[in-house]
């Protein structure tokens, strides 16, 4: 049975002042992962909310999970992301149940 496309869902905690800096960091990191295999698209959100928990979300939809954690756990991203760590973050992989 082919595996089915996911959905990464990922959330990350950056203040105000941080916007313009997380977001040079977030475009390098996306720069790469758009290269790799499994890759469909990408889409990074901002809280239109004053205070929020998570100010940017990313939902990239990536052809199979397993592409998506490959591409996350290689040594390239690791160097790509590596201004991102500054930034916790809340991430998983999905699965469409229902539409």
């Amino acid at each position: 049975m082919a595996e089915e496309q996911c959905t990464a869902i990922v959330a990350y905690e950056v203040t105000a002042e941080d916007r313009e800096k997380f977001l040079n960091a977030w475009k390098k990191a996306d720069d790469y992962l758009k290269e790799q295999p499994g890759y469909i698209n990408s889409s990074l959100h901002e809280a239109a909310s004053a205070n929020p928990d998570f100010r940017f979300v990313n939902v990239g939809c990536w052809a199979s999970a397993d592409d998506f954690r490959n591409a996350t756990q290689s040594s390239g991203f690791r160097e790509a992301s590596g201004s991102l760590e500054a930034y916790p973050i809340h991430a998983a992989a999905y699965e469409v149940v229902e539409i």
